[in-house]
């Protein structure tokens, strides 16, 4: 994971912020895997890359993303977040805690879950990841994994990992408790590996009228709320968790 920080520290050295450059880092890797080549270029084209090749913004980005996949390779684990919270992403006044890798896996491993599941704030997904992690073949064949965060960053690094993982699901940009769904990206699993894409047009439409009302019917299965204890809980950027 040093060797990935160190790739992204180059290019902080050269006047961009920390911000801005993670966040471009997760579009590139996304645009790169849909080959949407026109938003590709538009992100590269934010960064001088006047240097030799091999030392421009863009060769570190793209070796920052190879090394991502081997170290992930390595640990089977998630470590976009990982590079997230490394990288002093995180944000305590959004409400973002990040559930530490052991506690997931243990979560998992005492709810053995299959099917369909849905963390409604999944952050960069280390819960979807470590249920993933407790499946055979024909489980996750069968299963489908969605995750929804608050924060588009989260949500990105998610579908990242959905993918990585290949397995199928979808990851939604919005608050879960105010039935929020501004984007989408589906994951779809194959034997030749995954692949992602956003949804766009009548296909997102369609998603959204299926999926709220399941959303729904899910939070009626827990403790129901008062609709003044929801909006006090959104009005401070936090979201009902459970898995």
């Amino acid at each position: 994971m040093k060797d990935i920080l160190k790739c992204l520290e180059a290019i902080l050295h050269r006047g961009y912020s920390s911000f801005t450059i993670f966040n471009d880092w997760l579009d590139i890797m996304l645009f790169a895997l849909q080959r949407d080549d026109p938003h590709y270029l538009e992100i590269v084209r934010k960064y001088k890359n006047d240097q030799a090749e091999g030392k421009r913004e863009i060769d570190y980005f793209c070796k920052a993303f190879a090394l991502l996949q081997i170290e992930m390779e390595k640990t089977n684990d998630d470590i976009l977040g990982q590079v997230y919270m490394e990288w002093n992403m995180s944000n305590k006044y959004r409400g973002q805690f990040f559930t530490p890798g052991h506690v997931a896996s243990m979560m998992a491993k005492m709810l053995s879950p299959k099917g369909r599941i849905l963390d409604p704030c999944c952050g960069s997904g280390v819960m979807l990841v470590e249920a993933i992690k407790t499946m055979d073949n024909e489980a996750l064949d069968g299963s489908v994994f969605v995750g929804q965060d608050i924060d588009i960053t989260c949500a990105k690094m998610c579908a990242l990992n959905l993918l990585f993982f290949n397995v199928n699901g979808y990851v939604v940009w919005g608050d879960s408790l105010l039935m929020e769904c501004k984007r989408v990206y589906q994951t779809s699993r194959s034997v030749l590996g995954g692949s992602i894409r956003e949804l766009t047009g009548d296909i997102l439409e369609g998603f959204i009228r299926s999926y709220i009302p399941a959303v729904k019917e899910t939070f009626k299965e827990v403790k129901p709320m008062s609709e003044e204890e929801i909006n006090k809980i959104s009005a401070q950027s936090e979201q009902l968790s459970f898995f």
